[in-house]
């Protein structure tokens, strides 16, 4: 297959339909290949906060996005199921699988392709040639890796650390129903709970995090029991038992940590999302990296007529520093979710309630704007 004018990528998820969307929309020619043979239907719920909506507005998507999520309004913290503390939010929830489906939507409307059963073996040719695991090749003008935390690709061509840490977190989900229209933190000690609403029928994305020493098994679908989940959080849940049925799937995962590589491309490869940074998932701002990272290389593609290059050079200059930071913020939200002692949990507690710095903090990652960024950075080159 012969796409040498188009953008190859390699992964049908967050990433890598977000930048399918953003690149179509600047008229640039794109192939997008995923391994399955259809959208993935695993996932919790997910958050989708300014810096992310504002570039689902610029790509005319919010709008359809909106339709079929839940704007909440209020989040409540509770410590020991007890509220200390509320405040007003601006951001959207939803399931992983809404936006997933808003995107390829968007994509296939703009005359995009996605070929299913597409697993890469090979890229060869410095990120011209990719070989595939059903014996088919194609040929590309640029390589766009979105294929996830476990990036085979990164691990083989990107140089850095591959080392994998257990964090000492697992989480728990589950979908269930409620009448509950915030998003709601429930802190302890050793565990925290968040739940929200995804849609309009008030259906809630519950993630339970607890703390263990050992977990050797990292994967979304593990399926655990209702009794399993009550054991590890204790009456911890007991607010929750409403939303559980008997027949509920409940999904439990170890989270580790991955070191970032030291530059997000390389020849004629760019990584993109959890490829390129992989992080915790305590900020709520995976899949809002991965859009920024998709529209970024976008605009800088199209504002320097398609030399991939200089988008590169430019791009992993924004992103590294920028996803380095939100990747350290959400580990450090872990701990601070899950103080041991009692004096320093209500110390936090009390600076939550009575100051404004968390707000200060998280402004840092929600006033972004990824357009504007990226034009004070083109201003500052001049390649000739």
């Amino acid at each position: 297959m012969n796409y040498s004018d188009h953008i190859g990528i390699i992964g049908g998820g967050i990433a890598g339909l977000a930048l399918a969307c953003a690149l179509s929309k600047f008229n640039i020619k794109t192939i997008v290949f995923e391994r399955n043979d259809e959208l993935s239907a695993y996932g919790a719920g997910i958050s989708i906060s300014k810096n992310a909506s504002k570039i689902l507005d610029r790509l005319n998507i919010l709008e359809i996005f909106k339709k079929n999520s839940y704007q909440p309004g209020k989040s409540y913290w509770y410590y020991k199921n007890n509220e200390f503390h509320h405040t007003e939010v601006d951001i959207f929830t939803s399931s992983r699988q809404t936006l997933i489906k808003t995107l390829y939507d968007e994509y296939i409307s703009l005359g995009g392709e996605v070929f299913f059963n597409y697993e890469i073996s090979k890229i060869s040719n410095k990120g011209k040639l990719l070989e595939f695991e059903n014996s088919k090749n194609c040929s590309v003008g640029h390589v766009a890796v979105c294929d996830g935390i476990k990036s085979n690709i990164r691990n083989e061509l990107f140089t850095g650390d591959n080392k994998v840490t257990y964090s000492g977190f697992n989480a728990w989900r589950f979908i269930g129903k409620s009448a509950n229209t915030n998003i709601n933190f429930n802190l302890d000690s050793d565990s925290h709970i968040v739940n929200y609403p995804i849609d309009k029928n008030l259906n809630q994305s519950v993630v339970a995090i607890s703390k263990n020493k050992i977990w050797d098994h990292e994967s979304w679908k593990q399926e655990a029991t209702i009794e399993e989940f009550y054991r590890t959080f204790d009456q911890k849940t007991n607010y929750l038992k409403p939303l559980i049925n008997e027949n509920q799937k409940i999904y439990k995962w170890g989270i580790f940590i991955r070191p970032n590589v030291n530059k997000i491309y390389t020849d004629n490869i760019t990584l993109f999302g959890d490829a390129a940074h992989p992080m915790v998932p305590f900020l709520g701002q995976g899949g809002c990296m991965a859009i920024e990272d998709a529209y970024t290389f976008a605009f800088l593609l199209q504002k320097l007529n398609m030399n991939y290059s200089k988008a590169q050079f430019i791009y992993d200059k924004l992103r590294v520093p920028r996803n380095s930071m939100i990747g350290q913020m959400s580990l450090r939200q872990a701990r601070l979710n899950h103080i041991k002692n009692y004096y320093f949990a209500s110390l936090r507690n009390l600076i939550m309630k009575k100051t404004n710095l968390i707000s200060k903090r998280m402004n840092n990652v929600w006033e972004y704007d990824a357009h504007q960024q990226a034009e004070r950075e083109l201003k500052n080159y001049s390649f000739d």
